[in-house]
Protein backbone atom coordinates (compact mmCIF):
# COMPACT_ATOMS: atom_id res chain seq x y z
CA UNK A 1 0.00 0.00 0.00
CA UNK A 2 1.16 3.50 -0.77
CA UNK A 3 -0.29 6.96 -0.08
CA UNK A 4 -3.13 8.13 -2.29
CA UNK A 5 -1.33 11.29 -3.38
CA UNK A 6 1.32 9.17 -5.13
CA UNK A 7 -1.26 7.79 -7.53
CA UNK A 8 -1.47 9.23 -11.04
CA UNK A 9 -5.21 8.66 -11.20
CA UNK A 10 -5.70 10.69 -7.99
CA UNK A 11 -4.13 13.83 -9.47
CA UNK A 12 -5.97 13.45 -12.75
CA UNK A 13 -9.29 12.99 -10.89
CA UNK A 14 -8.71 16.02 -8.66
CA UNK A 15 -7.67 18.21 -11.59
CA UNK A 16 -10.67 17.30 -13.72
CA UNK A 17 -13.06 17.58 -10.75
CA UNK A 18 -11.88 21.12 -9.99
CA UNK A 19 -12.06 22.04 -13.66
CA UNK A 20 -15.61 20.77 -14.10
CA UNK A 21 -16.86 22.40 -10.88
CA UNK A 22 -15.22 25.73 -11.72
CA UNK A 23 -16.51 25.89 -15.28
CA UNK A 24 -19.99 24.63 -14.32
CA UNK A 25 -20.93 27.95 -12.70
CA UNK A 26 -19.42 29.87 -15.60
CA UNK A 27 -21.71 28.03 -18.02
CA UNK A 28 -24.73 28.64 -15.78
CA UNK A 29 -24.25 32.35 -15.16
CA UNK A 30 -22.51 33.76 -18.24
CA UNK A 31 -25.75 34.50 -20.11
CA UNK A 32 -27.76 35.56 -17.04
CA UNK A 33 -26.19 39.00 -16.73
CA UNK A 34 -25.28 41.80 -19.09
CA UNK A 35 -22.93 43.39 -16.57
CA UNK A 36 -19.47 43.76 -18.10
CA UNK A 37 -17.69 43.52 -14.73
CA UNK A 38 -19.47 40.25 -13.98
CA UNK A 39 -18.34 38.75 -17.28
CA UNK A 40 -14.75 39.86 -16.62
CA UNK A 41 -14.91 38.26 -13.16
CA UNK A 42 -16.28 35.00 -14.56
CA UNK A 43 -13.65 34.91 -17.33
CA UNK A 44 -10.86 35.43 -14.80
CA UNK A 45 -12.35 32.68 -12.62
CA UNK A 46 -12.36 30.26 -15.55
CA UNK A 47 -8.77 31.22 -16.35
CA UNK A 48 -7.71 30.57 -12.74
CA UNK A 49 -9.52 27.22 -12.66
CA UNK A 50 -7.91 26.21 -15.95
CA UNK A 51 -4.43 27.10 -14.68
CA UNK A 52 -5.08 25.12 -11.49
CA UNK A 53 -6.26 22.13 -13.55
CA UNK A 54 -3.13 22.27 -15.69
CA UNK A 55 -0.90 22.40 -12.59
CA UNK A 56 -2.64 19.38 -11.08
CA UNK A 57 -2.39 17.43 -14.32
CA UNK A 58 1.30 18.30 -14.43
CA UNK A 59 1.66 16.95 -10.89
CA UNK A 60 0.20 13.67 -12.10
CA UNK A 61 3.24 13.31 -14.36
CA UNK A 62 5.51 13.59 -11.32
CA UNK A 63 3.63 11.05 -9.22
CA UNK A 64 5.50 7.82 -8.67
CA UNK A 65 3.37 4.74 -8.21
CA UNK A 66 4.61 1.60 -6.55
CA UNK A 67 5.48 -0.75 -9.40
CA UNK A 68 6.25 -3.81 -7.29
CA UNK A 69 3.94 -6.65 -8.15
CA UNK A 70 2.47 -8.04 -4.98
CA UNK A 71 0.79 -11.37 -4.88
CA UNK A 72 -2.33 -10.74 -2.82
CA UNK A 73 -3.54 -14.33 -3.09
CA UNK A 74 -0.77 -15.74 -0.91
CA UNK A 75 -1.65 -16.32 2.74
CA UNK A 76 1.29 -15.34 4.89
CA UNK A 77 1.37 -16.80 8.40
CA UNK A 78 4.23 -15.73 10.68
CA UNK A 79 6.48 -18.48 12.04
CA UNK A 80 6.28 -17.19 15.63
CA UNK A 81 2.64 -18.14 16.18
CA UNK A 82 3.36 -21.78 17.15
CA UNK A 83 -0.13 -23.07 16.46
CA UNK A 84 0.79 -26.65 17.44
CA UNK A 85 1.26 -25.73 21.11
CA UNK A 86 -2.30 -24.56 21.65
CA UNK A 87 -4.58 -27.01 23.41
CA UNK A 88 -8.08 -26.81 24.84
CA UNK A 89 -7.27 -29.22 27.67
CA UNK A 90 -4.47 -27.17 29.24
CA UNK A 91 -6.74 -24.58 30.85
CA UNK A 92 -6.00 -23.75 34.46
CA UNK A 93 -8.99 -23.77 36.75
CA UNK A 94 -9.34 -20.75 39.04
Amino acid sequence: MYPLYQSVSFWISVGLFLNFTGIFFFILFINSSNDKNFKILMNSTVGLVTILKNVLLSLSLLASENTEEQEDNILRIPNEIELDEFSLTDFKSP
